[in-house]
């Protein structure tokens, strides 16, 4: 074992650490990683999967992969080399992300931030990451006073893209540079890289509904592309085995209640392959943990869309006419990538799914209310998120008839002998959630609110909702419960290719939920 003072000074102060080459290198921190017993294809793998930031964060990759399934697999991440603008230029591009988004919404190319793509995605063995980087700044290195200054940008639409298009001729000498970098780093790092061979642009958007054309459109001509602009040179990689999968980003944090289910932690990312989608229940789907590589069935509504590039490792980055100047090293970078990301403006797309019902609390020292107000409330704990998937068979006896196995469990349910109208899409609530029902309904009557018309989805776990909260109101038999369609996961679109087989209106009133008959 190394002495502790031979361990440290392996380790570069923060303060000089902010004035270093922009170049990942790892080669010291190998060997403090090494020195601490981890095995080396481990440790090389977890400070490529981290950009090579420091041993603290290695280490707590490591840890938190220890149950990962794939942890000693050799698969090599892959590459890809851009060119990404800084400067005025950029925050004309972050202005438009920003824009565009809350405009017209996400469209595909909001799912990596503003470059120019120098190359194809290639494959790079751990141990010769460090070779590739410094294949990079070799590269750079001969290009300084070589490149072409400013890079001239053109304007093009279509009916579903748009983008700024580098002029041919200019196109041509930074295609010689992606190949002179394919060379060094095939004879540096023994990797083959593939230049770009079409036309070199930055995408602005692409894949969006044809009447959003004008809007995008006009937002594009805003950018003032002869604005000054430092080009950098920057390779990203990604895990090869989750580059054809969704990237979602998780908002609400999950205990598992199976040994089937993915624990969440809120920030971490999921990667979501629709082809893994098939066997799920509605509202549930399965995926796998960026932070601890570990795959199973989470609950949809905790996770929300991401950007693909969110997921995505650093390693290093150039500027072709600054050699001397820092260009803020990995975290500057990464905080960039940060303010991009906040700048799109980019609400969650479930921000306003809440955590399970809390009890609704009214000021009574609000004497003058509106002449109209609208509640919102969500649906109590469901049957099928407190004992999973499988909860049908945990109580269903040999013949098929409902047992209650758990106390939380409702006594018995509505129409089950009728084919058990398929309660795996439509879930009942449990006994906790009819009683956060109760307590909200008991909430409104003790702030003496008065309710004049009550709307529901027709999910079975809505409807008795509704039902509880008029228990708790003495409005039970009183008002009656409004079923709307419409109301049906207004949140998000439902899983699957079909709807759930609802229970119809006059077989809820037939099983004495208080239903008004009359609505259409």
């Amino acid at each position: 074992m190394a002495a502790k003072e031979d361990i440290y000074s392996k380790i570069i102060p923060r303060r000089l650490r902010q004035n270093r080459s922009v170049t990942v290198k790892c080669g010291s921190n190998l060997d403090v990683l090494l020195s601490m017993g981890f095995p080396r294809p481990r440790a090389l793998k977890a400070l490529v999967s981290t950009g090579g930031r420091s041993v603290q964060v290695a280490c707590d990759w490591l840890f938190s992969h220890v149950d990962d399934p794939f942890l000693d697999d050799p698969l090599p991440r892959e590459y890809v080399l851009y060119l990404r603008p800084s400067g005025p230029l950029q925050n004309q591009l972050a202005h438009f992300w920003q824009q565009s988004r809350v405009t017209c919404g996400k469209n595909k190319a909001h799912n990596i931030f503003p470059h120019i793509t120098l190359c194809q995605f290639f494959m790079c063995a751990d141990q010769k990451v460090e070779a590739l980087c410094e294949a990079l700044q070799a590269t750079v290195a001969q290009w300084r006073g070589r490149f072409p200054s400013p890079l001239p940008l053109e304007l093009y639409t279509s009916s579903n893209f748009i983008g700024l298009f580098v002029e041919e001729q200019v196109a041509d000498v930074l295609k010689l540079f992606a190949a002179d970098f394919s060379s060094e780093a095939a004879r540096k790092a023994d990797v083959h890289v593939e230049p770009h061979k079409k036309q070199l642009h930055v995408t602005l958007a692409y894949h969006f509904p044809t009447n959003h054309l004008s809007a995008l459109e006009k937002l594009a001509k805003g950018i003032e592309v002869k604005l000054g602009c430092d080009w950098l040179a920057v390779l990203f990689s990604r895990d090869i085995r989750f580059a054809n999968h969704e990237t979602l980003r998780v908002m609400y944090p999950y205990g598992p209640q199976n040994e089937d289910e993915l624990e969440l932690v809120a920030g971490d990312f999921v990667f979501m392959s629709p082809v893994d989608q098939g066997s799920t229940s509605e509202g549930w789907i399965y995926g796998t943990s960026l932070s601890t590589g570990l795959s199973g069935l989470l609950p949809e509504n905790y996770v929300g869309r991401a950007d693909e590039s969110d997921t995505w490792v650093f390693h290093g980055s150039h500027s072709f006419f600054t050699p001397s100047r820092d260009r803020g090293g990995l975290d500057a970078l990464l905080d960039s990538r940060r303010l991009d990301n906040m700048s799109h403006g980019d609400t969650p797309a479930l921000s306003l799914i809440c955590h399970p019902m809390q009890v609704l609390r009214i000021s009574s020292s609000h004497c003058r209310q509106p002449k109209r107000t609208l509640f919102v409330c969500r649906h109590g704990e469901r049957m099928d998120v407190v004992f999973g998937k499988n909860w049908v068979s945990l109580c269903s006896d040999n013949k098929g008839r409902y047992v209650r196995s758990n106390l939380n469990m409702p006594p018995c349910l509505p129409l089950w002998g009728a084919g058990q109208r398929d309660f795996n899409q439509d879930a009942p609530i449990t006994v906790l959630g009819a009683t956060q029902a109760r307590l909200v309904g008991e909430a409104l009557l003790d702030s003496n609110t008065m309710i004049d018309f009550l709307y529901c989805s027709p999910s079975l776990r809505c409807v008795q909702t509704a039902q509880n909260i008029l228990r708790g109101m003495q409005q039970d038999g009183r008002l009656k419960i409004r079923v709307e369609p419409g109301l049906f996961e207004w949140t998000k679109w439902v899983s699957g290719t079909a709807l759930p087989a609802w229970i119809p209106p006059t077989e809820l009133s037939g099983a004495h939920f208080t239903v008004d008959l009359t609505y259409r």
